[in-house]
C-alpha cells in the first residue's frame, strides 16, 4: 500500500454523506454480546479482538448499555466493509496493529492481555496525540495528516454506531421533535397570534 494515498484517502472519511437510514440499517444487523463472537468482514480476528477491548473501554457498560452490548464493534467493521474503500480500511487495519504495537512498547503484551488500567494508558497516549481529523467537503481534503488518524477514525464511527443504535436511540436518549408535530386543522380561536411570534 501507497502510504501517501493511504493518506490522501483518509481525505475521503468526511466525504461520504452517512445517512440516517444507512447507519439504522447497519446498527440493526449488528449483534450484542460482550465476545468477539462475530465474524469481521475487513478486519482479522486478531484487529476485531483489538478493536473490541477499544470499545468496551472507550464505551463501558454503566447505568446504560456499553458500546459492546449494542454491536459498535460490529458496527465499524461493517462501516469499513461497506462504505470506505480498501485504501481506507488498509489504513485502518494498519492502525489498529499500530495501537497493538504500542501496548507491547508500553507494558510488553498485547493490548487484548493488559489489565484495564493498562489498556486505558495505552488509549489515554492516542487520545493526547491524536490531531483532529482534517476537514474536508465532497471528498476533497483541505489538509493531508502526518499519519493515519486511526484513533479519531475509530472514535467517531464508535460514537456513530453507538448513539445510532435502536437500543440507545429508545432506551437512553430523550427524542424531542422540533417544531413539533403537524396540526393542520386547528380552530383559530384555539392557536391567536402565536403564528406571528
Amino acid at each position: 500500500m501507497n502510504r501517501r494515498e493511504a493518506l490522501k484517502g483518509t481525505a475521503m472519511i468526511f466525504g461520504y454523506a452517512l445517512t440516517g437510514s444507512t447507519v439504522a440499517a447497519l446498527m440493526q444487523s449488528c449483534e450484542s454480546g460482550p465476545k468477539l463472537d462475530w465474524t469481521p468482514k475487513v478486519l482479522s480476528k486478531e484487529q476485531a479482538q483489538i478493536l473490541s477491548r477499544i470499545v468496551d473501554r472507550v464505551l463501558p457498560e454503566t447505568e446504560t448499555p456499553g458500546g459492546l452490548d449494542v454491536g459498535v464493534d460490529q458496527f465499524i467493521d461493517k462501516m469499513l466493509n461497506n462504505v470506505f474503500p480498501e485504501v481506507i480500511q488498509n489504513g485502518f487495519a494498519g492502525g489498529i496493529d499500530s495501537f497493538n504495537q504500542e501496548a507491547k512498547n508500553l507494558h510488553g503484551k498485547d493490548f487484548v492481555k493488559l489489565e484495564g488500567e493498562q489498556q486505558d494508558d495505552v488509549i489515554r497516549i492516542f487520545e493526547e496525540k491524536s490531531g483532529p481529523l482534517p476537514g474536508s467537503m465532497w471528498g476533497f481534503s483541505f489538509g493531508e495528516p502526518k499519519e493515519f488518524p486511526f484513533y479519531r477514525m475509530m472514535k467517531e464511527l464508535a460514537l456513530i454506531g453507538y448513539f445510532h443504535s435502536e437500543k440507545i436511540g429508545k432506551e437512553v436518549l430523550a427524542y424531542n421533535p422540533i417544531p413539533g408535530p403537524y396540526e393542520g386543522c386547528i380552530p383559530y380561536s384555539d392557536v391567536g397570534k402565536i403564528w406571528t411570534e
